[in-house]
Parts: structure tokens; C-alpha cells; sequence
């Protein structure tokens, strides 16, 4: 048993993660307006000024906590497919909860600068689950584990936060129509999953430390 939820464990952090690339490469040529990334994140947080929307020459989009800037990369600030948009307007839906002083994120500020350092906890879980083998090992993987688990668990329920505020505020994005609106909070749904997926795959490593700790066997 210890072994199949080795491999079970690390299988759905792993599928789960091809699963996010996957749906980034079907979705980056599925054009859905004239329009940028830049233009449509501006344009849902118009309200909020102390919000500021930049490009990054960096690889990841992500939103900056400390400073109270989203940073766009180039594929998503001048992008105009699904993907682009979505991951702009997660952005986007993140930098309003946390104008709205988000206790989880305020939490997430202490640690870090950009949230999304959460997948790359992902990776260590993996690693993590491969070298623990004996009962001292997973006493002290239990405790890395219980940590990772709980960000990637706070991490879900920002982006259902965000989820929320977009799916209340996207109608007022006037250089978006219906059918396209719905294309893009699918599009943000799928993440949801996604992640969920990686917080499932997490907590059969900790089930796994805990067989291994009271040495149950079947």
C-alpha cells in the first residue's frame, strides 16, 4: 500500500501539472478579442488605483503583493487568447481581494512576493515523497508536508476568492461578449481543478508518512 501511494501521490501532482501545460498550449491560439491582456486587466480593475498592471520580461505572470503590481509577461500583457486573458484576470482578481486587506494573502505577503511559489512546493513534495522511505524520514517529511499542504490549501482558496470577484465583475468588461466570458471563467475554473488536483496529490504523501510512521502494511 505504502508503495502504490507513492507512486498514486506523485502521479496526480505530476498529471495535474502536465495537465495545467496542456491547457495553456490548446488555448494560447484560441484568439477571443482585439484586444491585449494589459487592456482587459486595466479595464475590470479601473476602480481600484492603487492597483498598477506592468510587463515583466520574466516567464510568469503573477501579482506582487508587497508592491501592488500585477506583473504581466509579454505573452500575457499583449496577448488576446484565452489563456492570456484568464491568467491576466486571476491576476487581476488576486490584486482586488488583497486591496480588500485578504487576511490569506496578507499571510502569503510575510513569506513571499509572488504567490504562485506554491507550485514549486509541488516539486519539492515529490522529491520529498521519494527519499522518505523509513519511519525517522517520514516524521520529518509529515512536518514539511503539513506545511506545504497548508499553503497549497490557502493558495485554493484565493483563486476561489478571485474566482468569485471575476465571475461577478466580468460582465462590466465591455471589450469582452458573453460567449467569450464564459470561455475565460472556464478557462479559470480548470485552474481551480488543476490545483485541487496538486492539493489531492499532497495530501496522499502525508497519508503515505503517516503508513510509513505507524508501519502499516496491507
Amino acid at each position: 500500500m505504502i508503495n502504490i501511494l507513492l507512486y498514486v501521490s506523485n502521479g496526480l501532482i505530476l498529471i495535474s501539472l502536465f495537465f495545467y501545460l496542456i491547457l495553456i498550449l490548446i488555448s494560447k491560439n484560441k484568439k477571443i478579442t482585439n484586444e491585449t491582456g494589459f487592456d482587459i486587466t486595466k479595464n475590470i480593475i479601473s476602480e481600484f488605483d492603487r492597483i498598477n498592471i506592468i510587463a515583466s520580461n520574466g516567464k510568469i505572470t503573477y501579482y506582487n503583493p508587497k508592491r501592488k503590481v500585477i506583473r504581466l509577461n509579454n505573452n500575457c500583457y499583449y496577448g488576446n487568447d484565452v489563456s492570456s486573458i484568464a491568467v491576466s484576470l486571476v491576476e487581476a482578481g488576486i490584486s482586488v481581494i488583497d486591496d480588500g486587506k485578504n487576511k490569506i494573502i496578507n499571510f502569503f505577503k510575510i513569506f513571499f512576493s509572488n504567490i504562485k511559489m506554491v507550485y514549486l512546493f509541488s516539486l519539492v513534495a515529490i522529491v520529498v515523497n521519494i527519499v522518505s522511505s523509513t519511519s525517522t524520514d517520514a516524521k520529518v517529511s509529515l512536518v514539511i508536508m503539513t506545511i506545504l499542504i497548508i499553503f497549497i490549501y490557502l493558495y485554493i482558496s484565493i483563486l476561489n476568492a478571485s474566482y468569485n470577484w471575476i465571475y461577478q465583475n466580468i460582465n462590466k468588461i465591455k471589450l469582452l461578449n458573453k460567449k467569450n466570458n464564459l470561455k475565460v471563467t472556464q478557462y479559470i475554473n480548470y485552474i481551480i481543478i488543476i490545483n485541487k488536483g496538486i492539493f489531492l496529490g499532497e495530501l496522499l504523501i502525508v497519508i503515505r508518512m503517516v503508513a510509513i510512521i505507524l508501519d502499516f502494511k496491507l
